[in-house]
């Protein structure tokens, strides 16, 4: 029986990507001058490049420091545009407060996971830079809603199994009784497949070990509001 659910933060409970991308079209808009180039065109090979360097980081590669940088300079460099380093070495935190003013509370989503809280213990487990994601929380209208644990903050990350299992036992929630939910088969499905939790996987992707997938949240929360 089912008595707890863990949720990933990005992807997942938060549309990082809608929000990811608006604002990156926001701020090339605003420092680049687009006269024979499509904002459209440029942020196909953007997303392109992003994708390619995140492949990178998930094996190990490359560091998401270097990752952020070099995403930009790869696009630069493909539409042959003029660029100095210390716009890249700038550009992420330039992003990040464009990322942080496009973001609105979700105020039916708020109240769907609430009332799912009457049911079930909530928590959410978050890889990620503690004041990126407090300030992402706080502005989608979850802050103080639940338990948050986020990887620096708690000095290790998904998918190492500590990080579940650190919350595990800070929340007293036994794995066998317990859901998590998530975006990524590497950091969220397969260890929490491991320790004998069940899985959810929340996007487009079959066949991912899940024993449940579902292409959005609000699939997934209109089928657990029906077993309510």
């Amino acid at each position: 029986m089912i008595k707890n659910i863990i949720f990933d933060w990005d992807n997942t409970l938060f549309p990082l990507k809608k929000y990811w991308e608006s604002a990156h079209r926001r701020i090339f808009l605003e420092l680049l001058a687009f006269d024979d180039l499509s904002i459209d065109d440029f942020m196909a090979q953007y997303i392109i490049f992003d994708n390619e360097i995140w492949e990178e980081i998930h094996d190990g590669k490359i560091s998401v420091e270097f990752g952020r940088e070099e995403r930009v300079r790869l696009v630069m460099d493909y539409f042959k545009i003029p660029y100095k380093e210390l716009f890249v070495k700038n550009f992420f935190d330039i992003y990040l407060t464009a990322l942080i003013e496009e973001i609105k509370e979700d105020e039916l989503l708020v109240e769907r996971i609430k009332k799912l809280s009457k049911h079930y213990s909530i928590a959410i487990l978050s890889n990620g830079d503690s004041w990126e994601q407090r300030e992402k929380i706080r502005q989608f209208g979850f802050e103080n809603l639940f338990p948050v644990y986020i990887s620096e903050e708690m000095g290790i990350q998904k998918p190492d199994l500590a990080a579940f299992t650190m919350l595990l036992e800070a929340e007293q929630f036994e794995a066998e009784e317990t859901m998590m939910v998530g975006d990524t088969v590497i950091n969220d499905i397969r260890p929490a497949n491991r320790l004998g939790m069940t899985t959810v996987f929340i996007g487009e992707a079959y066949q991912t070990e899940a024993d449940y997938e579902f292409e959005s949240l609000d699939a997934f929360l209109d089928a657990i509001e029906s077993r309510i």
